[in-house]
């Protein structure tokens, strides 16, 4: 054991002693035993070096410093030792990333507040803009699709009833089929045409919501005639077949009565 040692240790003479004229292992093997038996050391001892808090063996009063960090790689662990005289620039470094992440998160803060600021302001210029136009203020004009089961903000429900800016709107003097229910297919039919037709119509320009006596009906739907040019829409819609005129009061069915 005590030859295997030297022998590792590069003690070649006290082992030839102990073993005679034994042929000596080559040198390039006595390296390689070497190596061997430190790297085995080695990945025993990096766990407890690792846990080690050097600090603490330093006498009071002594400081220690390397020229920079450097660290040891092995199957083991790793172990890294810190830079001394690179510290300040390490620090500054991570005070640096930490200021830019700060900068950044400021940033987008404000970004998301600025958006916030502009939507809460849209919103409040449609709303005003919606006011106006129920008022009979000024004309306006929007681009509306079919009612579906999403929000609605712009979409047609019927060729009588539709929503502008989040408000629902009945045209005053019109009455068209029905379409939700339908009471009979060739309603039905009569009332997807009549739908589509009002569109159309809406979606063609800009137009101005004339209010009457009446603002509101039972269902709180808004009550206006719809106008382009001082001409009704709805009486546009009523010489196509589509719509009947209508004053007030109960509605005539559409169903077995010849209309259409």
């Amino acid at each position: 054991m005590f030859d295997f040692m030297r022998l590792l240790s590069g003690d070649r003479a006290g082992a030839t002693r102990r073993g005679g004229s034994g042929r000596r292992p080559a040198p390039g093997v006595l390296l390689q035993l070497r190596l061997v038996f430190y790297g085995v050391l080695l990945g025993l001892m990096v766990p407890v070096i690792r846990q080690i808090d050097w600090a603490a063996l330093v006498p009071p009063g002594l400081k220690v410093e390397w020229p920079s960090g450097f660290g040891i790689a092995w199957p083991a662990g790793h172990l890294r030792v810190p830079g001394g005289w690179s510290k300040a620039a390490d620090a500054a470094a991570a005070d640096a990333s930490s200021s830019a992440n700060a900068a950044a998160a400021a940033a987008s803060t404000t970004t998301g507040a600025l958006a916030t600021a502009a939507g809460v302001a849209s919103a409040a210029s449609t709303a005003a803009a919606a006011a106006s136009a129920l008022s009979g203020g000024k004309a306006v004009s929007a681009r509306f699709t079919i009612c579906g089961h999403a929000k609605r903000i712009d979409c047609m429900v019927d060729g009588d009833t539709f929503w502008m800016a989040g408000t629902k709107i009945r045209i005053a003097d019109i009455d068209t089929p029905e379409t939700h229910p339908p009471r009979c297919a060739s309603e039905a039919r009569a009332g997807k045409a009549a739908t589509l037709k009002m569109q159309a119509l809406l979606n063609a320009g800009p137009f101005t919501l004339v209010p009457i006596k009446r603002d509101v009906d039972r269902y709180g739907r808004k009550l206006r005639i719809v106008e382009r040019d001082g001409k009704s829409l709805g009486e546009a819609l009523v010489r196509t077949g589509l719509a009947r005129r209508y004053g007030g009061g109960k509605r005539a069915p559409w169903c077995r009565t010849g209309w259409f």
